[in-house]
């Protein structure tokens, strides 16, 4: 024991070759003082006797000196952390599951006339004709680069077309399938995918200007799997600068229901194409909502995958607590579909889990318990103060979910700080992108009066381990209390930011949300949140309400499934964005 507490006494010091008295070195007076620390304490809620200040000056040095070194080691941005997280809860049993997929009866009817006609179709749709020949991969490459190159340039949701390799994909589908060799309901279809994923030989920029020339050599796990299915790249989606907001290093991604307004990020490009009728379908990346705003922005679906059900091998990393990966579609079966084309385990990501998919469109509604809050349906909003009344659509869409026959249930959340989990979001992002802070790089990333990546990352430096990890305890006990809440029913449903702590909770607990049309209402031009944008009032024009429901881990196919019952009887999925 003698021996183990002079290790510990010494840690940092002796560990490092250090010897206790010389400061560390810098351009700057670096000698670390009582007076120092007692200064420190403030930013951490501390009180320190005077006694123990005297006992932490000679330690202090050796601690920078560890973290100085541990900042000099090399790190690629992509390297994962030894702490892993895994949403599910240990002790407990997820049932397995096969990927299968009984979607409901279909029928696209005859190929339209009108290309706008075609360009908005679902996927089940656009696959059918193609299929059968009514449609070839080709035309509706076509069709969706000519809307790109009229469209986009207003939208700003595209940061690099990729015309060639699109029609090159396009042929090979029409070819293979001419041939007999049918890939699959994704073979031929034309998509977007946020620009966090990395494309061989096709810039890959993360939205910001430090790595707008940045050249992939290989390409992502979930580019591999749609281009296994068939699936053809029009281009990569704006994102968000480091997937944070609407906001990229070519300007501010717009909303196509009111170009005056964002599209609401990050994925941003991938919820404002997909509503234009500029790509059969998207993918997006969710950390903090970043699938489920644009998608309620735009009007799109927006499914956001359970954590580890998708990898993220090759995606830009960021949070690698938190990640996920999921469609924009405007159908949920169109969802369905393109996450059984992507899920599955990945050996080359570290938080991979495997888990089948298995969508059911037949399930009996009467068994299925949905719990909400009349609290959610009051207000909406990123915060109190930024709120506005929730609309009619969204009433409607909780009613309407009774008339299903869905048993409806009360439940109120648990009383946590759900918004304090948000520093260890900005922790690993800061982690991640540490060079950008101490260099200087991150003055070349967008902040709004100290609210964005640079001032938060700043912010989080000085963020004790102690708290970082007592955070993380927290996340874990209310994991426990949503897996209790589960067990008494099988989805939550709100008005998209109904509930913000309901939203953070289901980011930090890993469970898959799907965010779809409610209805319609109008609006004044809308900042990033629902609020009217800062300045003269402009009339009103009509946008999109969304609502979101959140599943069990793993259950997506049960969402999916009221989802599509919820969209097919309320009858607003169809209605078209001014733009289009």
């Amino acid at each position: 024991m003698a021996d183990r507490r002079a290790f510990l006494a010494q840690t940092g010091l002796a560990a490092v070759g250090l010897s206790p008295a010389p400061a560390p070195e810098g351009s700057q007076d670096e000698t670390i003082t009582a007076r120092t620390i007692a200064e420190a304490e403030k930013l951490h809620g501390l009180a320190f006797t005077p006694a123990e200040r005297d006992q932490l000056v000679p330690a202090m040095p050796g601690q920078l000196a560890s973290a100085k070194a541990i900042r000099a080691t090399p790190k690629a941005l992509e390297l994962q952390p030894a702490l892993i997280f895994d949403p599910r809860l240990p002790g407990i049993a997820y049932p397995p599951q096969e990927n299968r997929l009984r979607l409901s009866t279909w029928d696209a009817g005859p190929l339209p006339a009108a290309d706008a006609d075609i360009a908005f179709a679902s996927v089940r749709s656009l696959a059918q004709w193609i299929r059968t020949g009514a449609l070839s991969s080709r035309r509706l490459t076509e069709i969706y680069l000519e809307r790109i190159q009229r469209l986009a340039p207003r939208l700003y949701c595209f940061i690099t077309v990729t015309p060639e390799v699109a029609r090159a994909q396009a042929a090979a589908a029409d070819r293979e399938i001419a041939a007999g060799h049918y890939r699959g309901p994704l073979h031929g279809i034309p998509y977007g995918v946020k620009d966090l994923f990395d494309t061989a030989g096709i810039r890959t920029t993360w939205g910001a200007v430090p790595y707008r020339d940045r050249v992939p050599t290989s390409d992502a796990a979930i580019i591999v799997r749609l281009r296994d299915a068939g699936a053809v790249l029009l281009g990569k989606l704006a994102t968000g600068t480091l997937a944070n907001g609407a906001e990229w290093f070519g300007g501010t991604c717009r909303n196509p229901w009111n170009p005056d307004e964002p599209a609401g990020g990050s994925s941003t490009g991938s919820g404002s194409a997909t509503a234009a009728g500029l790509c059969a379908f998207s993918i997006g990346t969710d950390s903090l909502g970043s699938i489920l705003n644009p998608a309620d922005r735009c009007g799109t679906v927006g499914l956001r995958a359970t954590f580890g059900r998708i990898p993220t091998a090759g995606a830009m990393p960021l949070t690698p607590s938190l990640d996920r990966i999921g469609p924009l579609t405007r159908r949920v079966e169109d969802a369905a579909l393109v996450l059984a084309a992507i899920n599955g385990p990945d050996p080359t990501s570290a938080s991979s889990i495997e888990m089948g998919f298995d969508y059911d469109a037949d399930i009996d509604l009467s068994r299925v318990r949905v719990g909400y809050s009349k609290t959610w349906f009051e207000r909406f909003g990123f915060a109190r103060a930024a709120s506005v009344p929730v609309s009619e659509a969204h009433h409607k869409a909780l009613r309407t979910l009774g008339d299903l026959g869905l048993q409806l249930v009360e439940v109120e959340l648990p009383n946590y700080p759900y918004s304090a989990l948000i520093n260890n979001l900005y922790v690993e992002a800061a982690s991640v992108f540490e060079e950008l802070t101490l260099d200087g790089r991150d003055e070349q990333l967008p902040e709004r009066n100290g609210i964005g990546w640079p001032n938060g990352w700043r912010r989080v430096h000085l963020m004790s381990a102690v708290d970082y990890l007592q955070a993380e305890r927290v996340r874990r006990r209310i994991m426990h209390d949503f897996h209790e809440i589960y067990s008494r029913v099988d989805a939550l449903v709100a008005p998209t930011y109904g509930s913000f702590e309901l939203l953070a909770a289901m980011n930090f607990t890993g469970h898959p949300g799907l965010g779809l049309r409610a209805g319609l209402s109008e609006s004044p031009t809308r900042d990033i949140g629902p609020t009217p944008a800062p300045g003269p009032a402009t009339p009103s024009k009509t946008i999109t309400q969304n609502v979101t429901l959140h599943g069990r881990l793993f259950e997506e196919g049960k969402i999916l499934a009221i989802g599509h019952a919820l969209e097919t009887r309320l009858g607003v999925w169809h209605h078209r964005p001014s733009i289009g």
